[in-house]
């Protein structure tokens, strides 16, 4: 994936601000990664996990710091980070995977609990539905094609729409976690000829259930904590993993 300049220019100006909260974004992030994907605290053995232990904070500086200098050499990524590539490849021997995104999911009691709070406490997701879009096409255009007849601006009538019908689609789900291919079934159907490239993983993010995650959390940063964030992350894919199931 290419940067253009103005979203080299936007990242460089918001790692400014970031960068003076090194510790406590990097913190945060290492306690979700853990939270979310349990099976990662496989290569930190020897490290306290417990949240916001000394040695969490430490790693979660060197991470920081790392995307810091990809930031300053984001003209020449790979160069910069030469050595921490042959240090996870080589020594660490860490695996790919955990630089990318599993899409198959079990949903757990807590996790289900966790999704109903959160969809009792937001009641409508229309906005966010069409938000969700928004952030998508600027970010992934290539998602437009199947979308050639709408209007794309942003928040245009045409979007809101849509944003309504992911809405309703995710409150059904929400509505029936206990089966969701079959309350599903008919949306699966929708979409069994749209590649399942835009509903999993695409070179690191997703695409709009990452997106929705991005709106949720933007909008609801106190519900938003690791463990909401691991059950909502778990439900989406859960979700495009149905949606994609019938595609050929």
């Amino acid at each position: 994936m290419s940067l253009t300049k103005s979203e080299r220019a936007i990242i460089m100006s918001i790692w400014d601000k970031i960068s003076m909260q090194s510790e406590i974004i990097g913190t945060e992030t290492l306690e979700r990664l853990f939270s979310s994907f349990p099976q990662t605290k496989t290569y930190f053995p020897h490290f306290d996990l417990h949240p916001g232990s000394p040695q969490l904070r430490t790693h979660g500086s060197k991470v920081v710091a790392a995307i810091g200098d990809a930031v300053k050499n984001i003209d020449n990524i790979a160069s910069a980070l030469t050595k921490l590539s042959e240090l996870h490849a080589y020594i660490l021997r860490v695996d790919p995977v955990n630089f990318k995104k599993e899409i198959t999911m079990v949903l757990s009691p807590a996790d289900k609990t966790n999704v109903k709070a959160v969809w009792n406490k937001i009641g409508r997701l229309d906005t966010y539905g069409w938000e969700a879009l928004d952030r998508m096409f600027m970010s992934f255009p290539t998602t437009k094609i199947y979308f050639a007849h709408f209007d794309l601006s942003p928040g245009s009538a045409q979007i809101q729409q849509q944003g309504k019908k992911v809405a309703d689609a995710l409150a059904l789900a929400a509505a029936n976690m206990d089966d969701l291919p079959g309350a599903l079934s008919s949306l699966s159907d929708l979409h069994a000829r749209v590649d399942p490239v835009n509903f999993k993983p695409f070179l690191s993010p997703q695409l709009l259930t990452h997106s929705l995650l991005v709106s949720l959390a933007t909008n609801y940063p106190e519900e938003f904590n690791p463990a909401v964030h691991a059950s909502l992350d778990k439900f989406l894919a859960s979700v495009s993993t149905v949606l994609t199931s019938k595609y050929r």
